[in-house]
């Protein structure tokens, strides 16, 4: 079986007048399903905001946050500003906005942890670890696949426990309502350390003090019915 190789896959998207390619490697990805048919959806690693090519000071003052999610077809960025402001998704037609959007994803064998004990000692032999989070409707059935690297890795080599702490990922909000899919999409971190349920913190406008400044901050815990798979690449040493 594989999985994606995430340190090999890469969006690149061209600026218009092909003033820039900027290429930003995969974080996560979703597979969203609907009628029989899924779209796949990329986040890529977040940067701050500089000035590209400049001759000056590279980065912005003041600077944010800056990443985005693409699928074929769309495109989101989110720029998180302090203080953050009613402004910091854009969303549109990717061609519409860019020269090309290319997307490369990479595959690698990968082998199934089949249980606990599987992934506390693929954890402990170093070994590159990959999740799949099924997210699942009301019928039981998957209406998301979540793939993405796990960073963070807790075992217990006692118990033969294990709890990830990872992100970000891509969460899709299943009933909320939306011009275009994409904007279905929060940023993310998961937790979990059992197999059918994943617990995530959503980032978005917090308030914060007493004068309804907002910052973009992980505030939010949805907990969701889940199938989780992990996966190991490559041989111990």
């Amino acid at each position: 079986m594989t999985v994606c190789d995430f340190n090999g896959s890469f969006v690149t998207f061209v600026t218009p007048g092909r003033g820039n390619n900027a290429r930003i490697q995969v974080e996560a990805i979703c597979d969203l399903m609907a009628g029989g048919e899924s779209t796949r959806y990329l986040l890529v690693a977040s940067c701050k905001a500089e000035e590209t090519y400049g001759t000056g000071d590279l980065f912005r003052i003041p600077n944010y946050d800056f990443s985005c999610i693409f699928s074929n077809t769309e495109y989101q960025i989110i720029r998180v500003h302090l203080p953050v402001d009613d402004n910091w998704l854009e969303t549109g037609i990717s061609a519409e906005r860019f020269e090309e959007v290319n997307i490369h994803v990479a595959e690698a064998p990968a082998r199934l942890c089949q249980d606990e004990d599987a992934i506390v000692r693929a954890t402990l032999d170093n070994l590159p670890l990959i999740a799949r989070t099924e997210l699942l409707d009301d019928a039981g059935g998957t209406y998301a696949r979540l793939e993405y690297p796990i960073k963070t890795m807790n075992v217990n080599d006692k118990r033969w426990e294990f709890q990830v702490d990872t992100g970000p990922v891509i969460v899709p909000d299943a009933e909320r309502e939306v011009a275009q899919e994409i904007e279905r999409f929060d940023l993310g971190f998961v937790v979990y350390n059992r197999f059918d349920r994943a617990e995530f913190i959503i980032q978005e406008p917090t308030p914060v003090g007493a004068e309804g400044t907002r910052v973009g901050h992980y505030s939010r815990i949805r907990k969701m019915e889940a199938r989780n798979r992990l996966f190991c690449m490559g041989e111990a040493a």
